[in-house]
């Protein structure tokens, strides 16, 4: 009687159990490297849509640019958390990658800075507006003509401000530190690949956040940057592949967004940003206001009547701006920390495993 294992190896028919516990634990790699990057996918295409689902109607305001900062601290913050799913501890990537995140991270800080340097200047023309307004405050029924001259010197100068930045933005940009920012977007730009070529899973996956993190980045900042600047020309448009998860919602916020901003100029609109366009208005109503009673000279009732509306509405509309910058200002701040400390993150593993290396 034969026996089933003479002249044949009982591996022939169980398989080689060392293979696969080998194939066990690849598949088990990929399902996990799977459901991390599927989890990151995901959040990042809802977070999308939730940004395009909140773009008020006639403009972009203070309040959604705030939100989009804070969309993109939410997913810096996301891709942290893939990193250490990943296992992934910055020691291990090649050199290009570190030295591309570190230029890119000193890039970033500089638009913050920029940012902030630009949201600055409208907070000091806020302080003019409420020196105007505090000039014009006639409520106790003191009439001055000497407040009122100073008033009108004020607005005079607020106009002129007006005046240049309407002129700039139609003519040539400024080539401040906003504007530059344009520059230093458009290079991030021009070196966003989408990862191919020869790697390993996890590579794949590495490879396929950080694209997804620098094409949101440099989106929002370029639409931040052209905002706050008053110019169309600041704006980059990003075609991102169709298979990935995130495109589509991306493609449609990005189309959305950049059309209503160029909406904006060819109206003949100066300003995008729909606080600042209705401060802008309401001190060229109480400038041309203040002209017409001071050429009258006149005390009457029906005058003062006429400078406490066109003040009220001017009072309201800084008051607005004021509301929406504080914000603003405290997301660039955080997505600054944020921003920074992955950078210092990344130094402080680097300097770790060089003084390890030479022990």
């Amino acid at each position: 009687m034969n026996r089933p294992h003479e002249g044949h190896s009982v591996f022939q028919y169980l398989g080689n159990p060392f293979k696969r516990v080998s194939f066990q634990r690849s598949s088990e790699k990929s399902s996990k490297l799977n459901h991390i990057w599927n989890a990151f996918e995901i959040s990042l295409t809802e977070r999308l849509k939730r940004l395009e689902a909140k773009i008020p109607k006639d403009m972009i305001d203070l309040s959604w640019m705030q939100q989009a900062i804070e969309f993109l601290s939410a997913t810096h913050a996301d891709f942290k958390s893939l990193i250490a799913n990943l296992r992934f501890p910055a020691t291990e990537w090649n050199e290009k990658w570190k030295d591309e995140y570190l230029d890119d991270t000193v890039k970033l800080l500089d638009i913050c800075i920029a940012l902030n340097a630009e949201i600055s200047k409208r907070e000091h023309f806020q302080l003019l507006v409420h020196y105007v307004l505090h000039l014009l405050d006639f409520s106790g029924g003191n009439w001055s003509n000497d407040k009122l001259f100073r008033a009108k010197d004020c607005l005079k100068e607020l106009m002129e401000k007006t005046d240049l930045n309407r002129k700039t933005c139609l003519n040539s940009q400024r080539n401040g530190k906003i504007e530059n920012c344009s520059v230093i977007l458009q290079g991030m730009s021009n070196s966003l690949q989408f990862g191919k070529g020869k790697s390993s899973a996890r590579d794949r996956v590495f490879l396929r956040a950080v694209y997804a993190l620098k094409a949101t980045t440099i989106f929002v900042c370029s639409v931040a940057v052209s905002a706050l600047a008053g110019h169309p020309g600041l704006l980059i448009e990003l075609k991102i592949p169709d298979h990935l998860l995130w495109s589509a919602a991306f493609m449609s916020l990005q189309e959305e967004i950049n059309d209503e901003i160029k909406k904006c100029f060819t109206e003949g609109r100066v300003g995008v940003v729909k606080e600042i366009e209705t401060l802008d208005a309401a001190i060229e109503n109480v400038h041309s206001t203040v002209e017409k009673v001071a050429v009258d000279m006149v005390e009457g009732t029906e005058k003062v009547e006429e400078i406490r509306i066109a003040v009220q509405e001017l009072k309201q509309s800084v008051e607005l701006v004021g509301q929406g910058l504080a914000p603003l200002t405290k997301q660039v701040n955080n997505f600054f920390q944020v921003v920074l400390s992955g950078r210092n993150a990344l130094l402080d593993s680097l300097r770790l495993s060089e003084i390890v290396s030479h022990e």
